[in-house]
């Protein structure tokens, strides 16, 4: 939209190959894009291969980490030291109500970066970008833990349900840190169409380059009943 030029580098196993990425920057880069977890493929680069990949990008590059699914790993990769302490001015975290919070409805998402990154993005802020309703839910969210844990114990429970029916089924699939499991089911469109009629709602792949694969998000274990 804005006539900058992308510069894509090949995945390896379906998920970041870091290694490439930071090789790939050159003097005219910008900006880094990394989604950890992926989306839509649900893989998570190491803790070791983040801190090395970020130890090699030059400081006059912005790095943005997307973690819209940052709350359902157990173990995460913590970046915010990293701003906290000023050792990578450059970074820029992203994180989402949409996800583990359930308040997609919103569309309401927060960064964390140095005061000075912010600063500068203030100055090509939309004004009243997020309207009061928005924020108040988020705030509200912030100390609903309960929801948070339950929420999380439901999709690994929901990711490992269907990541073994694949098995079974013999269908290939990509282990997943998110709250969605992509598995190969051949022609995309036709089985999506199929479950759209059946009343199951997933998410065609081609315009990912994936035309043989699926996105199917993790729910609850029983539906609701209908409201009367």
């Amino acid at each position: 939209m804005f006539g900058a030029q992308t510069k894509t580098v090949s995945a390896n196993h379906y998920g970041h190959d870091l290694n490439a990425m930071a090789e790939a920057v050159d003097q005219r880069t910008r900006v880094v894009f990394v989604a950890n977890p992926n989306n839509p493929t649900g893989t998570l680069a190491s803790k070791g291969a983040v801190t090395d990949f970020l130890a090699r990008i030059p400081d006059d590059v912005l790095i943005v980490m997307d973690e819209a699914y940052f709350e359902y790993l157990p173990d995460p990769t913590d970046l915010l030291p990293l701003i906290r302490s000023g050792k990578k001015p450059n970074l820029l975290l992203m994180r989402t109500f949409s996800k583990i919070y359930g308040l997609s409805g919103l569309r309401i998402g927060y960064g964390v970066g140095s005061p000075e990154l912010i600063q500068r993005m203030e100055k090509v802020r939309q004004p009243f970008n997020v309207n009061a309703i928005a924020q108040a839910g988020a705030l509200a969210a912030l100390d609903d833990q309960e929801h948070v844990d339950r929420t999380r114990l439901n999709n690994a429970e929901g990711v490992e349900f269907f990541q073994k029916a694949f098995v079974q089924m013999g269908l290939e699939h990509v282990p997943s840190y998110a709250n969605f499991v992509l598995v190969k089911v051949g022609d995309g469109k036709q089985v999506f169409d199929y479950l759209q009629k059946n009343g199951v709602i997933t998410r065609p792949m081609a315009g990912y380059q994936l035309p043989e694969w699926l996105r199917i998000s993790v729910g609850l274990s029983k539906r609701k009943p209908a409201m009367s």
